[in-house]
């Protein structure tokens, strides 16, 4: 079994969140894991297939994914990276699985979540504050003839609004690993990350010494 650094894949809408990355990329390293992003050539391309699929690809061998949600939508995923993750396989994992209904409108972002989902992989969401706070009166609204309507101020492309909330919502809806934070700056992101993966590894450290306890007492 492959003991080599931890591997915490970063999945999010790129080119407008670059600093933000670049920053993440010191954090991860600082704590010795891993990261894996597209645009540093972590991740490795065979030359006879697209960077969407080799991204799907990647995510199965990563053992995080850390994804952050900003005001764009992203690249569109090419349809032969769509065909990598089983969609069906996912449904029952969100009671909100809306955004599994239109495959021809993902994002590589929401692709590459997806593919995480499906292989069991952790997923740590941060959405944009600005976003958050839209997304809440977007689902105050979505039941009503309006919501095509409204433009959202934190949403770069009007049509792409409903595609990036139901995505939240798929995220947030899943049955297990449902976090999903919200951040108005790095630090937010980088304290919570902190905070989630030291309660992780103090789990593991209970887990076993109870399971220790356990095996003395059958002893």
């Amino acid at each position: 079994s492959r003991m080599a650094n931890l591997r915490v894949f970063v999945s999010s809408t790129c080119f407008d969140l670059s600093v933000l990355r670049a920053q993440l990329r010191t954090f991860i390293e600082g704590v010795g894991f891993e990261p894996v992003m597209s645009e540093y050539h972590d991740v490795v391309y065979d030359p006879r297939t697209h960077t969407h699929s080799a991204c799907i690809d990647e995510v199965e061998s990563c053992d995080m994914v850390v994804v952050i949600i900003g005001s764009r939508f992203g690249g569109k995923a090419i349809p032969a990276a769509v065909s990598k993750t089983d969609l069906d396989a996912i449904a029952t994992a969100s009671k909100s699985a809306e955004i599994l209904k239109r495959p021809d409108n993902m994002s590589i972002t929401q692709l590459e979540v997806l593919k995480a989902v499906e292989c069991a992989v952790p997923v740590f969401a941060f959405v944009d504050d600005r976003v958050l706070h839209d997304h809440a009166t977007y689902e105050k609204n979505k039941g009503k003839a309006i919501i095509d309507q409204i433009e959202f101020s934190s949403i770069e492309k009007p049509e792409t609004a409903h595609f990036i909330f139901e995505f939240i919502n798929f995220l947030r809806h899943r049955s297990t690993n449902n976090g999903v934070s919200g951040y108005g700056k790095y630090q937010d992101i980088e304290l919570a990350l902190k905070r989630q993966w030291s309660g992780l590894f103090q789990r593991l450290l209970l887990e076993q010494r109870n399971r220790a306890e356990g095996v003395r007492r059958i002893d």
